[in-house]
């Protein structure tokens, strides 16, 4: 397996012809998985996964932030065990004509068939789609497939996006196929946190992605190979602080260690409650209690 985390124009790929699925993947829910199932067989086994650095729809709306950062695209491609994942520069390949970027499939990744979404756009403009390619690849090349259903609805990262404005961990997981999961480095905070007897872990992500609704969460910690309970606050702590900066605060139960600059990851368990501002430190530190209460009864 080989990863192309940068894949310019001018470069090339050494392999034999090769099945090639490609999208823009954020999230890699379970609509992409379908995908490279579908390419894994048409292929027997020998299929490459070619995406772009920046995802089109996130370069196009910056209000935007991915579901996923490369290096976590990257994990989750290698699980599936391609041939090459092709991370294409995008900047260097949205102002390419569509037959331009045909030829940059077919020449420099060596593609013979390709497994595609139908609603994939590409080239300039985004004027070239599935018809263009069939005219370039010729139909029996490219291989469609249609929308990935749950319960009649079609699964998309805006449905996904949805679930995460409404902290509807289940529905969001039951799209993406997997729980929702963020990596960073543990940083130091202002320690308000051990002033009210429940210490907690702020974490500094390692890139900016997608943040589910603001509130307090159910998590399960990873942090020194071992996995932990704790109460995750997403948000801008308005009873304590008022910088607005978005804040990412763990509480880990049954927990005493410096874990101060070490990398720490966390998965979504639940939505416990919304963010609040409380009339006084004493009125948050109830609710927290509570709120740990809570996690310890039901995860």
């Amino acid at each position: 397996m080989k990863v192309y985390s940068n894949f310019k124009p001018d470069d090339s790929i050494e392999t034999e012809p090769i099945v090639t699925s490609i999208g823009g993947f954020d999230g890699i829910h379970l609509g992409h998985q379908a995908l490279f199932e579908k390419a894994f067989i048409e292929s027997k086994g020998t299929f490459q996964i070619v995406t772009f650095n920046q995802i089109p729809k996130i370069y196009f709306n910056k209000s935007l932030d991915p579901l996923l950062d490369q290096n976590q695209r990257t994990e989750i491609f290698e699980k599936l065990n391609p041939k090459n994942i092709v991370f294409l520069d995008f900047d260097s390949v949205n102002s390419m004509s569509a037959e331009d970027f045909c030829i940059l499939l077919k020449d420099n990744l060596k593609t013979k068939k390709l497994v595609i979404g139908k609603d994939f756009r590409f080239g300039n403009k985004r004027v070239g789609d599935v018809n263009t390619l069939m005219d370039f690849f010729g139909e029996e090349n490219v291989i469609l497939l249609d929308d990935f259903l749950i319960n009649s609805e079609k699964v998309s990262t805006t449905k996904i996006r949805l679930f995460y404005s409404r902290g509807d961990v289940k529905s969001a997981q039951d799209y993406l196929g997997r729980k929702i999961s963020y990596k960073g480095i543990v940083i130091q905070g202002k320690k308000l946190g051990s002033t009210i007897g429940v210490p907690t872990a702020n974490v500094k992500l390692a890139e900016n992605v997608q943040l589910p609704r603001f509130g307090v969460y159910a998590v399960n910690v990873n942090c020194d190979n071992e996995s932990y309970l704790g109460c995750l606050n997403i948000g801008l702590n308005p009873t304590v602080e008022s910088d607005n900066s978005i804040k990412i605060e763990i509480h880990i139960l049954n927990f005493n260690k410096d874990i101060y600059d070490q990398k720490i990851s966390f998965e979504l368990l639940d939505f416990i409650r919304d963010e609040a501002k409380f009339e006084s430190v004493e009125a948050l530190k109830l609710q927290i209690s509570q709120d740990i209460e809570k996690i310890k009864n039901n995860f």
